[in-house]
């Protein structure tokens, strides 16, 4: 979790758009798709079963064996879309009136939070390619820094350019309250 500092207040908190978690999960539902229709098929459809099956598994038994399978991949696709949406939710950048605040899963059990104090920003960069973003409304927006960490990408985001618009607002009281020139 997060902690805000004294004073501190959340603008806004960023999250990749939801088209992107939607592209993500067409090859799961392809797949979950593809899986229901293959347990339809064996449950449904009676196939004749070559000899050489049969002598490793019993007749009945090849049907169970298959639809067993076939539900351990339906557990694996679930396992994968959950993983998928939890990657999307837990990627979020946050804009305070203090500093940009970047949290990036990288794996199910490892983040990476860092943080950018306003006064550090140096330059800001809106990047949509292609069609998709460009008609959507979404795209990356890199951040520039003098510290450390010398650039945050914001990776597709929704409304990237009053976002930046945004981060520049915030750098601008941020400077003002702090009498910074």
């Amino acid at each position: 979790m997060i902690e805000l500092r004294e004073n501190e207040e959340v603008w806004t908190i960023k999250r990749r758009h939801p088209v992107v978690l939607a592209i993500s999960l067409i090859p799961v539902s392809l797949f979950l798709i593809i899986t229901i229709l293959l347990m339809f098929l064996v449950c449904c459809i009676n196939i004749d079963i070559p000899e050489m099956i049969i002598n490793i598994i019993p007749g009945d038994d090849i049907v169970l064996t298959v639809l067993y399978i076939l539900s351990l991949s339906l557990i694996i696709l679930w396992q994968i879309s959950v993983v998928v949406f939890v990657n999307y939710y837990l990627d979020c950048w946050i804009i305070t009136n203090e500093r940009t605040i970047s949290t990036e899963l990288k794996t199910l059990f490892s983040r990476n939070v860092s943080s950018i104090s306003h006064n550090r920003i140096q330059d800001i960069t809106v990047e949509v390619k292609g069609f998709l973003q460009t008609f959507l409304n979404y795209g990356n927006l890199q951040i520039q820094t003098a510290g450390k960490f010398h650039e945050f990408i914001f990776k597709e985001i929704p409304e990237p350019y009053k976002t930046k618009e945004l981060i520049f607002k915030a750098q601008k009281e941020f400077r003002k309250s702090r009498d910074f020139n």
